[in-house]
């Protein structure tokens, strides 16, 4: 830890196409902070290996190599922002004791590894919010207002009506009330959507941004009830295709499965299954099982799901709102006092 007067070494370490996750020359503005650059970016076939904890030594060769004067301005930072970190921390980064992640999901980053090594790891919960939220709600409104089709119409120069749904009055259910669950339930209710949540620990028997809240073991009540569900949970090994098809059979007929935390928490075949089924009917689905989303997947064309390439997040103000957090988190850090968003490594999030 260091004194406020006393200068911090750090490192960014964002591939230069990501930049934008994190803004460098604000970070240059900030009193008695020593920043560099490191520009890193692991294979998306060694991130997702990372994230499962199945990182071999052949996908592990795959990893970018670090200049002399990166491995140089690693081996003294004391602080890294980083969405990829590089392998042998203990011996690459023997200083290192704390590591922001640019987002949320910090499952790449092994949050128990950092732990044993003494490092903090603080994730971006929030940073992504509102954006994810909008987009959330859009998808929603795309589908119930029949956009795809209009737009359909428009290109094959087709002038006809067609039957479009009422938001108003829909019942809308999230998995995991953490800042994106929060953000959407309070979007949606602006709509005169009755708002339904559930997540793993519920000390309160109420809550001011949803109509009713129910605990875990009490789920499929709650689905049954939906006529959309939002994914907004982390991925641990507990959430390992914690939509599968018995979860899917719960499903409302007719209703909409949103995902926008992890592909991982999906049993994507069992999801395709469903959607045959018509439980759920349609899936908007902004990150799938394996990223990016394989050419031979079926999710590509099937006529019910919506997929974007995991672009729910606006990159418009994300880094500074990243840096806000990081700033108030280092004078935290200097002077001793508890920071924001740790992740607890028995928990993953």
């Amino acid at each position: 830890m260091n004194t406020p007067s006393q200068t911090t070494n750090m490192c960014v370490i964002l591939p230069p196409t990501m930049e934008r996750l994190a803004d460098v020359e604000l970070l240059r503005q900030t009193p008695n902070l020593s920043v560099h650059h490191i520009g890193y970016d692991d294979p998306p076939a060694v991130r997702d290996a990372r994230r499962r904890g199945q990182l071999t030594e052949e996908l592990a060769a795959q990893c970018p190599t670090l200049s002399s004067q990166d491995a140089a301005a690693l081996a003294g930072a004391e602080v890294v922002i980083a969405r990829d970190l590089p392998l042998d921390l203990k011996r690459r980064a023997p200083k290192l004791r704390w590591v922001q992640a640019v987002g949320a999901g910090i499952e790449q980053l092994d949050p128990p590894g950092l732990a044993e090594l003494g490092i903090t790891l603080t994730n971006a919960s929030g940073v992504a919010a509102a954006p994810i939220a909008e987009f959330v709600m859009a998808r929603l409104l795309a589908i119930w207002k029949n956009l795809r089709l209009f737009d359909d119409q428009q290109h094959q120069k087709i002038w006809k009506r067609q039957e479009t749904t009422l938001a108003a009055g829909k019942t809308l259910g999230i998995v995991g009330l953490g800042a994106i669950g929060r953000a959407t339930a309070t979007r949606a209710r602006a709509f005169d959507i009755r708002v339904l949540a559930a997540r793993r620990t519920q000390p309160e028997q109420t809550d001011p941004d949803v109509d009713e809240l129910f605990t875990l073991d009490r789920l499929n009540d709650m689905l049954s009830q939906c006529d959309a569900v939002l994914a907004s949970m982390p991925a641990t090994p507990d959430t390992t295709h914690f939509f599968d098809a018995d979860r899917f059979a719960a499903f409302k007929a007719g209703s909409i499965f949103c995902n926008v935390s992890r592909g991982a928490i999906v049993d994507e075949p069992a999801l395709i299954e469903a959607l045959e089924a018509s439980h759920p009917a349609q899936a908007i689905l902004d990150v799938t099982a394996a990223e990016p989303n394989p050419a031979d997947s079926p999710l590509w064309h099937h006529r019910a799901v919506h997929l974007t390439p995991h672009s729910s997040t606006s990159m418009e103000g994300y880094g500074e709102r990243l840096i806000q957090l990081f700033v108030d988190n280092l004078a935290r850090w200097r002077t001793g006092q508890p920071l924001h968003n740790v992740v607890d490594p028995r928990l993953g999030y």
